[in-house]
């Protein structure tokens, strides 16, 4: 088995990540432009998972430096690599990465029927704090899910 490395992706890693967006979402993933729009904002950033020379994850993330708030927006590991660990190692990225812009809270939402994604995110302190009907289409539910921080850093945008 190799190691998993985790690093912040850039522009070099589009390829990549629209790979794993096809693969995880299918027709319900994220277009090119807004994959190269977390890549280039300011306030949104992605963490990508490599293997072999591979990427077989990501998390894509937004910030509100006025609210102080980080937003998980998509986690997503390609289906032969799952239950290996990837997404805890994503998610703790995502989490670093906040605390260094200052957020004192990080908010994502998840479907309701994804046990292994909420078991996760439940295990690495995030709280159910309500439920969005139809959130991923009619009849499907979504919980949006918070965790406070314990962050005291001062927020900086990155340059």
């Amino acid at each position: 088995m190799l190691a998993v490395n985790v690093k912040k992706a850039d522009a070099g890693d589009l390829e990549g990540l629209l790979r794993i967006e096809e693969r995880c979402f299918g027709s319900e993933k994220f277009s090119p432009e807004t994959v190269r729009a977390f890549l280039e904002r300011d306030d949104a950033f992605i963490v990508a998972a490599e293997e072999g020379g591979s990427l077989v994850g990501s998390a894509m993330c937004l910030v509100s430096f006025e609210r102080r708030e980080g937003r998980i927006a998509s986690v997503a590991v390609i289906e032969d690599m799952r239950r290996r660990g990837i997404g805890s190692l994503l998610l703790r990225e995502c989490e670093r990465v906040f605390d260094c812009m200052g957020t004192e809270e990080y908010s994502l939402e998840v479907e309701t029927v994804n046990e292994p994604a909420i078991s996760m995110y439940l295990s690495h302190g995030y709280h159910v704090i309500g439920e969005i009907e139809d959130f991923y289409g009619i009849g499907r539910h979504a919980y949006f899910m918070v965790k406070k921080t314990h962050s005291k850093t001062v927020a900086v945008k990155p340059s």
